[in-house]
């Protein structure tokens, strides 16, 4: 192999290194950004919340619950795992917001 092949390879194996250090970075910051929008969201809600409770609003608090089911049943479900204290649970015996809770 010559010395312009070796430098090449070299370049090429340099290159590669930070593609995959960018992308492990781009992922990191994908998943902090979930999350802070996820949380950001939330407190957006519950500001709102907040708000027409204090204007006594109930008619769209009403309307709003048919929003929060999903929200609601989430909740439900992770109190219902984390208070379990039986065999481990199966694959199947998870539902997708506790599957991969830790």
């Amino acid at each position: 192999m010559s010395i312009r092949q070796e430098s090449i390879i070299s370049a090429v194996d340099r290159a590669n290194d930070i593609l995959n250090f960018n992308n492990h970075n781009t992922i990191i910051q994908c998943e902090s950004e979930i999350f802070d929008d996820l949380i950001d969201t939330t407190e957006k809600a519950l500001t709102l919340l907040k708000e027409q409770k204090s204007a006594g609003n109930i008619k769209w608090c009403k309307s709003a619950m048919k929003s929060f089911n999903g929200i609601i049943k989430l909740a439900k479900e992770v109190e219902q795992y984390q208070r379990k204290r039986t065999m481990p649970l199966t694959w199947k015996d998870h539902t997708n917001s506790t599957r991969y809770l830790h």
